[in-house]
């Protein structure tokens, strides 16, 4: 069986990420999605946008052709 994924080196969340609690965010992606956890990544909205900060990936989680992806922002650029 084949498990199509895509690696990833910065958080792109096209305004889908939802606040958990803090600086905690989760995102939900459509497919799989792999990410280095415990490790600073760029954050942006868009692929276009500039950076809006960066994130460190705290889990990942694969169900039913999902990624959950939850992270917490360690740095932010700007305030908007």
């Amino acid at each position: 069986m084949n498990m199509p994924f895509t690696m990833h080196t910065c958080i792109l969340t096209n305004g889908a990420e939802k606040r958990l609690d803090g600086n905690t965010f989760k995102l939900e992606l459509e497919g799989y999605h792999l990410y280095i956890l415990n490790s600073l990544q760029t954050v942006q909205k868009t692929q276009r946008s500039q950076p809006a900060g960066k994130a460190k990936v705290i889990e990942v989680t694969w169900k039913e052709n999902k990624t959950q992806l939850t992270y917490e922002l360690v740095d932010l650029h700007n305030v908007n």
